[in-house]
């Protein structure tokens, strides 16, 4: 039975990058297509590619046992899958790289892990193209061009989606964007959510990061995560939540990051040197994850919740985010949040995207629930006044019907059209 039954966007990237270096990279969290995408959407029309699956212990041994006569075994060109379970072959690609100028030499799969990143900087950093891939983005489950968010009104109307209910909108968030899910209908959310971080994100940070003791005080943390959506967050914050020390929460963090669970927004600055330096603001890639871990199981239970806002930002975020990954671009995303004292924090505003574009001009972004546009959605773009940048038009993103203008400086876009 044929895998690849939704067109990934990166698939003509990715063929293309093969012809031009010598050795590709895809990375991404599990079961998000990494492997499918390769095996039946990308290297079928380049036959000559042998294929190796670093999937039982056998294979896995001979790999880092004896990673010479492995790769000696199998010729190049060569299509390695999970290579972050056997790194050291890393060493001895570069040998094959090095004596010739052949393109397309290797194409290789992995996790981020540590190890897995560790090789490439070490040995490939300049022979070879690392390329991210995420879980579906609403564009490519709706057979959409992909998105690169710029705000123009006539781009928008090209994307014109049939109406939805907002109940529709939210079961679309709570089941999330991971390929099995979406192809198969009859698979259980709940069922599906449990399995994969029990058996596979728990393993990888087992794996890659630190070994876990106790699994409740990570499956506490996740929650705690999926509870701080959208919120300013530090690792201190999150360790007196999850009642873990400091150091664990650094470490469980960074390795969520590096997998491709969660992402941070950092506040924007003029200045480069701080645009990444304070306070972001986290979210998660897929909110069907997201919703299980919050115990949110139903549409109607979670569109009247406190959680609605938080996880309907998350997955306009997300779907902005997944654009510019699905291009192979710069994921240039930051939030605002400005008050004057803390005196004065009831008068603290906020701008909840900021999509840097080319040449630094900014484009400004407000997520809110409701259907209806109003003007004061738009009124936070006084923050941005004392910013040398040139400022673009704002966009809201909420559930209206379809999109429209309210002056050409204020779009409107439904979330369903990303």
């Amino acid at each position: 039975m044929k895998k690849y039954t939704i067109k990934r966007h990166l698939e003509n990237t990715l063929r293309n990058l093969i012809k031009q270096y010598k050795c590709l990279i895809l990375t991404g969290p599990r079961q998000v297509g990494k492997s499918t995408l390769l095996e039946e959407g990308v290297l079928p029309k380049n036959k000559k590619f042998n294929h190796v699956k670093l999937d039982n212990d056998n294979v896995i041994d001979f790999a880092k046992k004896d990673p010479l006569k492995f790769l000696k075994d199998n010729q190049t060109p060569l299509f390695i899958d999970e290579i972050q379970k056997a790194p050291r072959l890393f060493s001895y690609m570069k040998t094959i790289i090095d004596s010739s100028e052949k393109r397309g030499q290797f194409v290789v799969t992995g996790s981020e892990a540590f190890e897995l990143m560790k090789g490439v900087s070490d040995h490939l950093s300049t022979r070879a193209v690392v390329v991210t891939m995420q879980s579906l983005s609403n564009s490519e489950i709706n057979r959409m061009p992909n998105f690169e968010f710029v705000p123009n009104f006539d781009e928008f109307l090209k994307r014109k989606c049939p109406e939805i209910s907002d109940e529709d909108i939210f079961n679309r968030i709570i089941r999330g964007s991971m390929p099995d899910l979406i192809k198969n209908k009859g698979l259980n959310p709940y069922n599906f959510y449990e399995t994969y971080i029990k058996s596979l994100i728990i393993k990888d940070i087992k794996e890659d990061w630190v070994d876990i003791k106790d699994s409740s005080k990570f499956m506490k943390f996740l929650k705690v995560l999926a509870g701080q959506i959208g919120q300013i967050v530090n690792s201190n914050s999150l360790a007196k939540l999850a009642e873990i020390d400091q150091k664990t929460s650094e470490t469980w963090l960074n390795g969520l990051l590096a997998m491709g669970i969660i992402f941070f927004l950092h506040p924007y600055s003029p200045s480069v040197l701080t645009k990444t330096t304070r306070n972001p603001k986290l979210y998660f890639y897929d909110t069907g994850l997201a919703c299980h871990l919050a115990n949110y199981q139903s549409s109607k239970t979670l569109i009247n919740s406190e959680y609605a806002g938080h996880i309907f930002e998350c997955y306009a975020i997300s779907e902005i985010s997944k654009g510019f990954i699905n291009g192979a671009k710069n994921n240039a995303l930051y939030y605002v949040r400005r008050h004057m004292n803390d005196l004065e924090k009831s008068k603290e505003k906020e701008i909840d995207l900021i999509v840097e574009g080319e040449g630094g001009i900014l484009y400004p972004i407000e997520v809110k629930t409701n259907s209806t546009p109003r003007f004061e959605y738009f009124n936070n773009t006084k923050i941005l006044k004392n910013i040398k940048n040139k400022v673009g038009p704002m966009t809201l993103i909420c559930t209206a019907p379809s999109a429209s203008s309210l002056g050409e400086d204020k779009l409107v876009l439904p979330i369903h059209w990303i």
